[in-house]
């Protein structure tokens, strides 16, 4: 069976939402940690790990959250040190010395070692900036292309080594690199989602898909139009039961550390 990474950005909910104005910096928190108390029953009822990628905001603000991931054995690693950092445009001292504070605050709060890293809105991050803060591997790589937000079509399907790190890339669609993450999952919803899933395995060594906790919130009560607050809340959380049941015999869950302690990246 192939490997299931199923990751998640635990990070500030800072949508600009009605009148153009994000929620306060303590809402923020609050939102994403709601999400993550909902969506964790599912992954015990599936007996399914993930990867969390943590910022140092929320760590500080919910370590006691942190940690119960750690122990519940699911992997915690480092979504920067703030959700709104641009570690593509940072100075290069400056991107190390924000990680390496991001990393001892999430590794403080989980008590175990963050050997991961995914940046905030999958923005690119120069791979000896990711090795000096302390890291083995990012999961940024988004091998698609949307306008404005992604652009990731030279990424390769499947991990690489670059600059003494390993480069984790998400899941597309082979061909047209449509991707088959959370977007996919909320607009069109979990039946056409799983079909994505299924394709995004054809020449690719795992299936990686990556969602936020706050999609297990309904967003509509806080502003969040349409189609962004989509199958958020009840919605979403139905779609990662479909999700995770459908896994169960087909593919075998595991954190994306320990997948590559087996996997080869020659």
């Amino acid at each position: 069976m192939k490997p299931l990474l199923l990751t998640y950005d635990v990070e500030e909910f800072d949508w600009r939402l009605g009148g153009g104005r994000p929620l306060p910096a303590k809402r923020q928190i609050e939102v994403t940690a709601d999400g993550l108390r909902a969506l964790l029953p599912l992954h015990e009822k599936h007996r399914v790990p993930a990867t969390f990628f943590v910022t140092g905001a929320f760590a500080t603000s919910e370590p006691e959250l942190v940690a119960a991931l750690a122990d519940a054995g699911h992997e915690v690693g480092v979504h920067g040190l703030a959700h709104a950092d641009d570690y593509a445009n940072l100075e290069p001292a400056v991107a190390i010395e924000r990680l390496r504070r991001a990393r001892d605050i999430v590794e403080d709060a989980s008590g175990r070692q963050a050997v991961g890293m995914r940046t905030p809105r999958l923005r690119s991050c120069l791979a000896f900036v990711v090795r000096d803060a302390g890291f083995a591997y990012d999961a940024s790589p988004h091998p698609t292309w949307i306008p404005g937000r992604y652009f990731g079509l030279h990424h390769r399907r499947r991990p690489w080594r670059k600059g003494g790190i390993i480069k984790v890339p998400i899941s597309v669609l082979p061909g047209f690199r449509l991707p088959v993450s959370w977007l996919l999952f909320q607009f069109a919803g979990p039946r056409l989602g799983l079909l994505g899933a299924r394709l995004a395995l054809v020449g690719a060594p795992y299936l990686h898909l990556y969602f936020h906790p706050w999609e297990a919130v309904s967003l509509r009560p806080f502003g969040a139009l349409p189609p962004f607050s989509y199958r958020t809340g009840g919605f979403f959380l139905d779609g990662l039961d479909r999700l995770l049941g459908w896994s169960e015999g087909r593919l075998e869950a595991t954190t994306v550390r320990d997948f590559l302690e087996s996997f080869s990246t020659s």
